[in-house]
């Protein structure tokens, strides 16, 4: 029987690495790519994911598109901060990047499907795929790929969905790769690789871009309360580091044309409804109209989910929580769930 043949992403880490040991256990023809988007072809990540498919007889692609990220996600990063707006870049490159050039050697490989290290799982309703939360609450990253087509979902494999990620380092220490195990995992933006984005804004534009020059910062009645050194290095709800902001106030709202930081009381921030226009929704209504859905508002581990309804008036989708909502961000991402399915979601 011929195996059926997968191109699996790979990043050089564990996730990865114990993905492909897995898709080959199951049977799979596993053939490896891994994106270069921002560093050389002597990045260790890369030749760490070089290794690997080497050691498991794995064929292996080195996808360089630097360009490509550097014109549309890091250049979607730029603008949502010059903007006054929170970006998501690791959302932003999972739709127009990431999945899509995966899709486009996939095809070109005559692969049937394309797998990631996500911890996430997939499943199907009335012909319909949806991307579903991942067994291990700790890890999960449905979050992520609000935003994919049925077309990349219906091809994707999951290897990590229905395990825990101490279960996935078990196997990689009862594999003999204890080093990729103990291996410190990667968090946050690839691209800024742990430095603060404030640095890499500064580095990316010049310190002397018009953005980052000082501006005031006013109250709601536009009393000037003190000043700021540069819009861009704020974001909602952010007290720190904001000259004359009193105790209990924080940055209520950013106006970019005017270089002016809005401050004021942090309760003002709440709020229990919301109406997105740049969205996305399951077309089968059962699934979400007059039922109580889970809404995550950000991709933390430390922000909770919050519960509410939904509706679509007006072709925007409205949000109704069942409780106070703090310091929603303009830019950052709204993703709905049902059942631990994503049927929805937006930008704010």
């Amino acid at each position: 029987m011929e195996q059926k043949r997968v191109l699996l992403g790979m990043s050089g880490g564990m996730d990865s690495s114990m993905s492909a040991v897995l898709l080959q256990q199951q049977g799979y023809e596993v053939i490896g790519a891994t994106l270069q988007t921002h560093t050389d072809a002597t990045d260790s990540s890369i030749i760490a994911a070089q290794k690997l498919a080497k050691e498991r007889n794995i064929a292996h692609h080195l996808i360089d598109c630097r360009k490509e990220f550097e014109e549309t996600v890091i250049q979607y990063f730029t603008d949502e901060y010059l903007n006054g707006r929170t970006p998501n870049p690791c959302i932003k490159c999972n739709e127009t990047i990431k999945w899509k050039l995966l899709l486009e050697l996939a095809q070109k490989l005559d692969c049937e499907f394309i797998a990631t290290g996500h911890y996430v799982q997939k499943a199907c309703v009335n012909g319909q795929y949806f991307i579903k939360k991942g067994e291990d609450p700790n890890k999960d990253q449905s979050y992520f790929l609000w935003n994919l087509s049925q077309k990349v979902i219906s091809k994707a494999l999951f290897p990590l969905g229905a395990l825990h990620k101490e279960e996935v380092r078990q196997l990689a220490r009862q594999l003999g790769y204890g080093e990729i195990a103990d291996k410190k995992e990667s968090m946050g933006v690839c691209f800024l690789a742990g430095t603060d984005y404030r640095h890499y804004l500064t580095n990316l534009l010049s310190e002397d871009h018009p953005a980052f020059s000082p501006g005031e910062v006013i109250d709601e009645q536009k009393n000037v309360l003190g000043h700021h050194d540069g819009f861009p290095f704020y974001t909602i709800g952010q007290r720190r580091g904001i000259e004359g902001v009193a105790k209990g106030k924080c940055v209520i709202a950013i106006k970019p044309e005017t270089k002016q930081l809005i401050a004021g009381e942090k309760d003002s921030l709440n709020t229990k409804s919301l109406t997105l226009k740049d969205f996305s929704i399951c077309k089968d209504e059962y699934l979400w109209k007059n039922k109580k859905l889970f809404i995550r508002i950000r991709g933390l581990d430390s922000v909770p989910g919050y519960w509410g309804h939904i509706n679509i008036i007006n072709h925007q989708l409205h949000i109704d929580f069942d409780e106070k909502v703090w310091a929603i961000t303009p830019g950052q991402s709204i993703v709905i769930y049902t059942n631990d399915m994503i049927i929805a979601g937006g930008i704010v």
